[in-house]
């Protein structure tokens, strides 16, 4: 019995060690070619080489550096936006009868069925109705819109689960609905919340499709759709993946940074969210 309990662990740790090697071999790779010159690459491909060429990421940020304010704006309005919007149309269905507000919330549900590519066409079309191409606010409202089915959701679900006492003492101090939001349902949900601010960040800042299709001039590129040219120009001219593979770095960094500082509540939102549900 000892011993297929052992034969099972030692799989299990064998399944497990290959899923993090195709996990995180790529990630090492990339850092790893990122500092090679072509030389280094096709003599030692695999491994790291000295010394490591910094020029790839001199010649990267100069190329990629100026879409990245680009990038925290929308990322950032589109992160907001959900949270905002979301919190409060969530609370309104966890907290409040009204008639129809089961059929509304199916319709939201629905919504979580429908493929994005779907609507790509109707997006489009709505956006240039509404003269948003080549501008910020033509990616920033479809992706609050693309956002808020799967953030109600969620949020519904948490705020319906926290005790009715403290929303009947609440009242019973005489504060109105919105201070019960704010003072209330706000500083319990902040671990989900900032589970969702990540989740939302990491989508908006990876967008490449939509916001190639909107933005068409240079200066209102995001990184996502920045590396792209870099990307095919440079590797067609010198066959040196390096300068590209740098881009790629740089453009991640910054949600890793982010990612670093609110690890815990993600993990806590993400579990809490779960626990609800």
């Amino acid at each position: 019995m000892v011993r297929k309990i052992r034969i099972s662990q030692i799989l299990l740790h064998i399944v497990i060690l290959f899923l993090l090697f195709l996990t995180f071999f790529p990630i090492f790779e990339m850092l790893n070619k990122s500092f090679k010159t072509t030389i280094q690459d096709i003599h030692n491909p695999w491994w790291i080489s000295f010394p490591l060429n910094f020029e790839n990421y001199k010649l990267a940020w100069s190329y990629v550096g100026p879409y990245i304010m680009n990038t925290v704006i929308i990322a950032g309005s589109i992160s907001a936006g959900i949270l905002i919007v979301a919190s409060l149309a969530a609370y309104v269905f966890a907290r409040f009868k009204f008639p129809g507000r089961e059929f509304l919330f199916i319709l939201i549900l629905v919504l979580l069925m429908i493929p994005g590519i779907l609507s790509l066409i109707p997006s489009f079309v709505l956006v240039r109705d509404l003269n948003l191409l080549d501008r910020r606010l033509g990616v920033i409202l479809p992706g609050i819109a693309t956002g808020l089915p799967f953030a109600i959701f969620l949020l519904r679900t948490f705020f319906a689960g926290l005790p009715g006492e403290l929303f009947e003492a609440g009242q019973i101090d005489g504060i109105s609905p919105i201070q019960a939001f704010v003072n209330i349902a706000l500083p319990l949900s902040t671990p989900i919340l900032s589970a969702l601010l990540i989740m939302n960040i990491l989508n908006s800042w990876n967008e490449i499709i939509w916001a190639r299709i909107v933005l068409t001039s240079e200066s209102m590129r995001t990184i996502s759709v920045g590396l792209v040219p870099f990307t095919e120009t440079y590797f067609a001219q010198t066959r040196s993946s390096g300068p590209a593979l740098a881009g790629y770095v740089i453009s991640s960094l910054p949600l890793v940074i982010v990612f670093f500082f609110v690890s815990k509540q993600f993990i806590r939102g993400m579990t809490s969210g779960a626990f609800k549900m």
